[in-house]
């Protein structure tokens, strides 16, 4: 069964009934009674670093398969991303919301309700956005931190659809810097909308993001589409299968209708060393077995997405002055940490975009440490 120290939901009410639990045994127990503490309440929102491998989906049905077929990772009772960790942290010890989805783009920031776009099956069974959770009078009243990772997925698009330019010979005269820096302004605009929530609902949250770290070169790419598409046929037939209704509806009380599933063949646009393959940049590295399959990323391919990293590192840098322009004031409570040299070693990485749970754990720790301070 799932952890006893999982405290977390992704359902509003289900997030209430938390709130109300722990600030009623504050208000009314002792404070020597075991475990009695004011815990921290966090929104967080964002893609899949916050989310891998799509477990917004999977949490109470991947519990399930585990335990039957043996299928690892898709369950609320893995830890297999960010908030995973965090969410399960006990000198943080706090009370989540969790509103991520693999594939999110930073528009869904600002998004009023759900875009029903991007995300990983985010137009059958979209997800909250942080505007309509923080409609919610519990949620805008007590959270103390909303923690964010957005950017990524924006600027892997941004670099396939116009960045990236056919091959010159040096990776600096192959892309357009111009779109590129503009692709990351157009993601501080999509936070800038965010914090203007933040600022009208629950200006005592501190917002919490990062820059994303450095990939150590590894030559695949993002494997959550494919993976979920392949656990999405799979749960499609167990369930046909077997009718298990005490699965099918928990899933329906987060919003899952399980039992029309849609669509759960999805195409990747994130892998974005298929666009250098297109523009004819230097090939990566292959096995010398004959396999023809890669082990590691040619280093102009490397440099380039050092480099666009470093340009979103910079516009986030800025943030704060055109929060001013906007809206005349200065910027509060809003943290961003740089995580470009972290977790620079190949055995934290999944792929050039995921890291793996190892990597993930080290990324939370160091959320942890910043939330702990600022609350």
């Amino acid at each position: 069964m799932a952890s006893a120290d999982i405290d977390y939901t992704r359902n509003l009410k289900e997030f209430e009934k938390l709130v109300a639990r722990n600030r009623w045994q504050v208000n009314n127990l002792p404070k020597w009674w075991p475990k009695v503490k004011r815990k921290p309440i966090i929104i967080s929102e964002g893609d899949s670093w916050f989310d891998f491998p799509v477990k917004s989906l999977t949490d109470v049905l991947g519990v399930f398969l585990r335990y039957t077929i043996g299928l690892q990772k898709f369950g609320m009772d893995s830890k297999t991303n960010v908030i995973d960790f965090l969410s399960r942290d006990k000198t943080l010890d706090g009370i989540f919301l969790r509103l991520e989805r693999s594939g999110d783009h930073a528009k869904e920031l600002a998004a009023k309700q759900p875009d029903k776009r991007n995300g990983v099956w985010e137009k059958k069974f979209p997800s909250q956005t942080l505007y309509t959770a923080l409609q919610n009078k519990t949620a805008r009243k007590h959270v103390d931190c909303i923690a964010i990772s957005a950017g990524g997925n924006d600027l892997v698009d941004g670099v396939r659809h116009g960045v990236l330019q056919a091959y010159t010979g040096d990776w600096k005269t192959s892309y357009d810097h111009d779109l590129l820096t503009q692709t990351a302004r157009e993601i501080i605009d999509q936070y800038i909308i965010a914090l203007e929530y933040r600022d009208e609902f629950s200006p005592q949250a501190h917002v919490v993001t990062h820059v994303y770290s450095y990939a150590i070169q590894l030559s695949s790419g993002t494997s959550t589409q494919f993976d979920f598409s392949d656990v999405g046929f799979l749960i499609k037939e167990l369930l046909g299968f077997l009718k298990l209704d005490i699965i099918i509806k928990p899933l329906k009380s987060i919003g899952i209708d399980i039992t029309d599933p849609g669509e759960y063949t999805l195409t990747s646009e994130a892998n974005l060393h298929e666009t250098f393959d297109e523009l004819g940049w230097p090939a990566n590295p292959m096995n010398d077995d004959g396999s023809k399959s890669p082990v590691g990323v040619n280093q102009e391919r490397a440099e380039f997405i050092k480099a666009m990293l470093d340009a979103f590192f910079e516009q986030m840098q800025n943030l704060p002055n055109l929060y001013k322009e906007k809206t005349g004031k200065p910027l509060q409570k809003f943290h961003c940490i740089d995580l470009r040299q972290e977790v620079q070693d190949p055995k934290y990485w999944a792929d050039f975009i995921h890291l793996n749970g190892d990597g993930y754990r080290e990324i939370s720790e160091i959320f942890s440490k910043k939330i702990r301070e600022l609350i």
